[in-house]
């Protein structure tokens, strides 16, 4: 029976994806040494050798390729060697009827040793067996890009978080300048308030920037707590090691914003681990509907033994005690109730499901390929201006600071505009965080090399 077609989607596709950006660097494989950050390359090592996710993605390989093994052995004859003793007595009424109970001395007891060798074997002749192994294949494939995927994903986790981590830690001290300049703007307030030289009103403005500086503070230390914890799981740090080994970004910055090539060809969302095991699983859905047609037809099997039985065991290996049989035997389903009928078009109504996923995997794919490339322009955009504000306000905190060394204007003056230079520069690293992290997703979209971290795929030999 020749082989199912899987059936496999024709999307169409752009010769060339999309992108704005001028300046452009060529994605290296391992991805993540994009970023040129020692440190980060440290996790990603650690993250895919500890890591449970990728643990019991490497073990579902194993399991795959065991499973593999034993479909291809399906193919195969079986060779059996069995050895038994029997000790049996014929009751006395019997050997009456037989005739033997007047002969003296003929034994009612007998023991009979036996040794013997057996091999069956079913004839493929439909295929049913050469495509349960083609889909094995299919599925160890899958499984094996599934790895591949889980620590593509793993590698991101890691990235993301890692930076995240930084750019909470910098906010966090751009945050306490901030708190503590709008904390001394409220103990002024207050006591001018007191001295008679301001109202309540505005004492109580300044009281309440502070404490709502504070809460923003507070909001930071947690969130550098949350994501400290994270990247200790993504590590495969245990519960002890995620208090007593805390990762400390201390002395750390973010790294300088890189953008990926001007130019990317459509053809590399086939480097996608997730787009090659939809395809896998396509081809083993394929794989079974000809398992499933192939069981309508008869099977046919072939059995032989040759051994040696003996009733004295020093007998057993003599000539005479030679024994040998062959059968072979044909199995044709008449009625099931449906059940085989059935069970084709459920395979079949399976390969339906794959080919919708491996489309909807290719179209996800090509939508976030497109998110990243189209949001790496606009966060530059928006890069580019908050850069423009700090530089703006880092020059007016100077001239405020030497007005207020002339006597030219109030302390609170320039306190306020110290904290609106504390602000712009947590936006920046907010923005610096975001471009990073379009930078990660991108590099993910396009199927980012794992380096030799990449396990080979087997199924495909």
């Amino acid at each position: 029976m020749s082989k199912v077609d899987p059936q496999k989607p024709e999307l169409p596709l752009p010769d060339a994806l999309p992108q704005q950006a001028a300046e452009t660097s060529p994605l290296p494989n391992p991805w993540w040494t994009l970023f040129n950050d020692a440190r980060l390359n440290e996790l990603v090592i650690e993250a895919l050798k500890h890591n449970p996710d990728a643990q019991i993605a490497a073990a579902r390989v194993m399991e795959a390729r065991s499973y593999l093994r034993i479909s291809n052995a399906d193919r195969l004859p079986t060779l059996n060697l069995e050895g038994d003793v029997t000790r049996t007595k014929q009751s006395e009424a019997s050997l009456a009827q037989q005739g033997f109970d007047n002969i003296p001395g003929f034994p009612t007891q007998q023991t009979v040793y036996t040794v013997q060798g057996t091999v069956a074997y079913e004839l493929d002749l439909w295929g049913k067996y050469q495509r349960a192994s083609e889909s094995a294949r299919a599925q160890l494939l899958n499984t094996e890009y599934g790895r591949e995927a889980t620590k593509l994903s793993l590698t991101g986790e890691v990235a993301r978080t890692y930076f995240s981590l930084i750019a909470a830690a910098e906010q966090l001290a751009r945050g306490r300048d901030t708190l503590k300049s709008r904390e001394e703007a409220s103990d002024l307030e207050k006591l001018r308030y007191e001295s008679g030289e301001s109202d309540e009103f505005t004492f109580k403005r300044a009281e309440a920037d502070a404490a709502a500086t504070r809460v923003s503070t507070r909001q930071l230390e947690l969130q550098v707590v949350q994501l400290t914890n994270a990247l200790g799981v993504l590590l495969g740090h245990s519960p002890k090691a995620l208090v007593d080994e805390a990762i400390s970004v201390q002395g750390i910055s973010l790294p300088a914003s890189v953008q990926l090539p001007a130019a990317l060809p459509s053809s590399v969302l086939t480097q996608r681990p997730d787009i090659g095991a939809a395809e896998a699983a396509l081809n083993a859905s394929a794989a079974d509907i000809g398992v499933a047609r192939a069981q309508l037809f008869p099977s046919i099997s072939i059995t032989g033994a040759f051994g040696r039985a003996s009733p004295e065991l020093d007998d057993l290996f003599t000539s005479p005690a030679k024994i040998w049989s062959a059968t072979g035997g044909i199995l044709q389903p008449i009625f099931q109730g449906g059940r085989l009928r059935a069970n084709v078009s459920r395979a079949e109504a399976v390969r339906e499901q794959r080919k919708s996923e491996y489309a909807r995997t290719v179209q996800q794919a090509f939508r976030e390929v497109l998110d990243s490339l189209q949001g790496q322009a606009l966060i530059a955009g928006v890069r580019e201006a908050n850069d423009q504000q700090v530089a703006a306000l880092s020059r007016a905190t100077e001239l405020a600071e030497l007005r207020y060394a002339q006597g030219d204007i109030a302390y609170l003056e320039l306190l306020d505009v110290r904290r609106g230079l504390y602000q712009a520069q947590i936006d920046l690293v907010a923005a610096q965080r975001d471009a990073l992290l379009n930078t990660i997703d991108l590099a993910l979209a396009v199927g980012g090399g794992l380096g030799d971290q990449a396990e080979p795929l087997t199924a495909q030999r």
